[in-house]
């Protein structure tokens, strides 16, 4: 249980950096991704507002996985649904690829690890409780 509640406290801050990020560069954020997204389309302000507001929710991804860290008997059930959750992203991605085509090598990366790491920590939480 130590090893998994470190685990998730590594993988925490990344969440939290990452939401950051999109707070503070909107959809600048997705040009570091490989985005062609037109100068036009970066001071749109609905896709601004748009991507801070999902890069504060993203945020609470690292939140919820830090405080479930802190006592993962307690949150074993919200951490069960904050791992499904992020695997359901994963598969919007597929969804995103079967309508708009493949994305950059970036986004592939974060698709691998959204649809992998769900599971291995899932199984890892089921074994360790």
């Amino acid at each position: 249980m130590h090893r998994l509640s470190v685990t998730l406290k590594l993988i925490a801050p990344i969440f939290i950096i990452v939401g950051i990020l999109h707070l503070v560069l909107g959809p600048g954020a997705e040009v570091l991704l490989g985005a062609r997204i037109p100068a036009e389309s970066l001071a749109d302000p609905v896709l601004d507002s748009q991507n801070r507001f999902y890069g504060v929710s993203f945020t609470l991804y690292g939140v919820l996985l830090f405080l479930c860290a802190t006592d993962i008997r307690r949150y074993s059930t919200v951490l069960k649904c904050i791992l499904w959750v992020f695997f359901a992203a994963g598969l919007a991605r597929l969804v995103s690829i079967a309508v708009a085509g493949i994305p950059t090598v970036p986004v592939l990366l974060l698709l691998a690890t959204e649809l992998l790491l769900p599971p291995v920590l899932a199984v890892w939480l089921s074994r360790a409780s």
